[in-house]
């Protein structure tokens, strides 16, 4: 496998491109010299990235697609594989939503709707493009928008924390099949801190209510803006590695004391294992 996919030249595919870190990502790639291929669900704000990216020079291909109708993305990856070629370099499936809705008695509307997007979007994208990606050869990198979610926990958002913890059990054992075939196609998971975009913008009223103005500002504070988040995808896409975490020390901090639980419980759940003499 390359050890450095440069973007320069190449086409990149990314989802969710109306705002956030799509739009960033979409932004940023086009000023490394990619070529553009982006989708979202928000035709009016698709339009606007598009509009912006081609007002620079770059000729940018701009369908709206369902990621949670296979069907839909099964006929966009057919057409951009026909499309790009050989060019195809970077997937980003970074299309997602929020769930605001709690474990103990969830919405199973919104549960669903969530997993829709956000556990099988990236499984959709992954089985419209990686075995088309296989069959033509060459390098090429599926990077999946996951979150600080993916391994860690939070009240209040239980579609939203499953569906991140799925996204990074599916990613890994996609990226065991792929090194076991031995193929130049790679993964990349992503689990950025808390990021200031509009579905994080969307549980304002939810701190106001439980403290204030405080809890507000406090909780916009601990944010990061989408440009730091996707300049740091791109620099570790491009060196194909699993693991993208752009992350604050309090979510390392956080991570590290849900690992040590689950290391502590270990032995105290030993259950003996015997061996043959």
């Amino acid at each position: 496998m390359s050890e450095i996919l440069e973007p320069s030249g190449k086409t990149a595919v990314v989802t969710g491109a109306a705002s956030g870190i799509g739009r960033e990502l979409a932004r940023q790639l086009v000023h490394a010299g990619a070529m553009l291929v982006i989708t979202d669900i928000n035709a009016e704000g698709l339009k606007a990235v598009a509009d912006e990216l081609e007002a620079k020079g770059t000729k940018v291909f701009a369908p709206v697609v369902d990621m949670g109708d296979f069907a839909a993305v099964d006929a966009f990856a057919e057409k951009v594989i026909k499309v790009a070629g050989d060019s195809l370099a970077f997937v980003f499936a970074n299309a997602g939503i929020h769930g605001i809705t709690p474990a103990i008695d969830p919405d199973l509307d919104m549960f669903d709707k969530v997993m829709k997007i956000n556990l099988m979007g990236p499984v959709h994208m992954s089985k419209a493009f990686v075995p088309r990606l296989m069959a033509r050869g060459g390098p090429a990198q599926l990077v999946i928008t996951g979150s600080q979610a993916s391994f860690l926990a939070a009240p209040g958002i239980a579609p939203y924390v499953a569906a991140k913890h799925g996204v990074w059990g599916f990613a890994d054992s996609l990226r065991i099949e792929l090194a076991m075939a031995q193929s130049e196609v790679g993964v990349s998971v992503v689990a950025p801190s808390r990021v200031d975009t509009s579905i994080t913008r969307q549980r304002l009223d939810e701190y106001r209510a439980q403290g204030g103005e405080k809890a507000v500002e406090d909780y916009i504070a601990s944010m990061v803006g989408p440009e730091a988040i996707a300049e740091v995808i791109i620099r570790e896409a491009k060196k194909r590695v699993f693991w993208i975490i752009p992350s604050h020390e309090p979510t390392l901090e956080m991570f590290k004391a849900r690992a040590q639980a689950i290391i502590d419980a270990m032995p105290a759940g030993a259950i003996p294992f015997p061996r043959p003499e």
